[in-house]
């Protein structure tokens, strides 16, 4: 009867801690969008201008462009993850991580801001080209590891107060596992950023001209 209460206590605390991951990234993703709104005009005609020709770059693309954006993809997904990957073995990851969390929605939320300054509701069709499905993968999981990193740094934290034994190696195997997945996954969408969604964007570009 104690097990079964102590289960359903993690279930209710993993569904809490997974909430204010979420609520965070909500945060994030409205503060980014609006923060466009509050710019000055020159520094909006800066971000306009590099939305313009981002988009408009893919039309010339090359072979070595797209090696060169995998490379810049996957050192960017790894650093981040492993980041988040790393900083829940330590018990002063949890802010760390929730900031992570809060400044990976924000750059999403004013790239969607962005695309629809430049391109209005024509810019809608961007944002589906743009989102779907690697960023929306890439959130989505942000927002697991961003709460099971934090469960484990809590975990830590707690016995390190309490200054009792925690059985390491039963965290760490499923730990590794996602360590794994974060590795896989950054390869997954770098190799999708470098070569299939240039031509996607690319595509968005000559239907609204």
């Amino acid at each position: 009867m104690n097990e079964i209460k102590q289960v359903k206590k993690q279930v209710i605390n993993k569904k809490v801690l997974l909430t204010i991951v979420f609520i965070v990234f909500i945060l994030g993703l409205l503060f980014g969008s609006i923060y466009i709104t509050i710019l000055d005009n020159s520094n909006k005609k800066i971000v306009i201008d590099n939305v313009k020709n981002y988009f408009g770059n893919f039309s010339s693309i090359t072979f070595k462009d797209k090696l060169g954006i995998f490379k810049n993809s996957l050192i960017k997904n790894l650093s981040y993850y492993l980041s988040i990957w790393i900083l829940g073995l330590s018990i002063i990851g949890i802010p760390v991580i929730l900031i992570m969390v809060f400044f990976k929605s924000f750059i999403t939320g004013f790239s969607i801001s962005g695309l629809f300054a430049v391109y209005k509701f024509k810019g809608l069709l961007g944002i589906f080209f743009y989102m779907i499905p690697s960023n929306i993968i890439t959130l989505l999981y942000t927002l697991f590891l961003g709460a099971y990193s934090i469960d484990l740094s809590i975990k830590l934290l707690r016995h390190a107060f309490k200054k009792k034994t925690l059985n390491f190696g039963f965290f760490m195997g499923k730990y590794y596992f996602l360590l794994l997945v974060s590795i896989l996954l950054s390869v997954i969408v770098s190799l999708y950023d470098a070569f299939i969604e240039p031509s996607i964007l690319n595509l968005f570009t000559k239907i609204i001209k």
